[in-house]
């Protein structure tokens, strides 16, 4: 191979790659910074500078504002969740490891995950259902009165953040389940003879050790449930009722692809850019100090 082929190849092997994350990453990113300043409706030549009258448009809407305060509770509801049950869940599992049916518990819980937003929505639906949902012919049966479930204002948001817990819970528990198989035996034997429980094996062997993963897992959660949470809202609610249950993300939805207000919709998109790197360094920031890499 020539010498310059050689130099160049490299370079061939990782642009594609480069490529990929210019086009798909990058490009959106600046497309909707430059839409967030401008009033065009990508049809027209017509393109008029408005400069921050966008970002100062959904400042002043109350849906926007629904939407930021509903995905706070979304995030206080569900982060916490996504990351303790699927723990408790994987020290059970791990538990009981060397039980023939071990592997049907495993991908019992972890089905879920892999069940489309639709199947889940429609089945969810028809728990929910106000009028011949099986919950609310399990409270007539206990006496109960019915509930309207994901058509309350009061329990829409509880509704999608038990739905998308439901969906979306089984790969935190994987990869806790991971990190436990992955911690080394003999501390265990160790700790049983210097007479610890297992309490206290947990929270201070078992627990520290899996610093690396539990960081992993809080980056990644705050991710998914912005995400996530979407697709639940979608079929479930359509962000309703009255916007109770909407989003940020499910509002720079509607804005952009149901209402076609491109530039207010990306400067939605803007502010949700900046306050996931916000809050994503404040993670590292915070969590630096307290993983502990083997």
């Amino acid at each position: 191979m020539p010498f310059r082929l050689r130099s160049l190849a490299p370079y061939l092997f990782v642009g594609p790659a480069v490529l990929s994350v210019a086009i798909f990453l990058y490009g959106p990113l600046i497309a909707s910074m430059l839409l967030s300043v401008v009033d065009w409706n990508l049809l027209s030549a017509d393109i008029r500078f408005v400069g921050v009258d966008n970002y100062a448009s959904i400042f002043d809407n109350p849906d926007f504002r629904m939407a930021a305060w509903n995905t706070l509770l979304y995030c206080v509801v569900l982060i916490p969740a996504e990351i303790i049950i699927p723990l408790i869940f994987a020290v059970m599992l791990h538990a009981v490891r060397k039980n023939p049916l071990q592997g049907l518990y495993r991908g019992s819980l972890f089905l879920p995950t892999i069940v489309a937003y639709s199947v889940a929505g429609v089945a969810w639906s028809w728990l929910f259902n106000p009028v011949n949902g099986l919950f609310n012919e399990m409270l007539g049966h206990f006496g109960f009165p019915p509930s309207r479930w994901h058509t309350d204002p009061n329990l829409a948001l509880l509704c999608v953040s038990l739905v998308t817990f439901w969906k979306t819970f089984g790969l935190n528990m994987l990869l806790w389940l991971a990190a436990l198989a992955n911690l080394p035996h003999q501390l265990r034997e160790a700790s049983e003879l210097d007479g610890a429980g297992s309490t206290r094996h947990f929270f201070d062997i078992s627990l520290p050790l899996m610093t690396p993963t539990a960081f992993f897992i809080s980056v990644t959660t705050f991710f998914h449930v912005l995400d996530d949470i979407v697709g639940v809202i979608d079929v479930l609610t359509h962000g309703g009722p009255a916007g109770r249950s909407s989003s940020l993300l499910y509002f720079l939805w509607q804005q952009g692809l149901l209402f076609f207000q491109f530039g207010p919709a990306s400067a939605v998109a803007v502010v949700i850019i900046v306050l996931v790197l916000a809050i994503t360094w404040l993670q590292f920031r915070v969590s630096e100090k307290r993983v502990h890499y083997r």
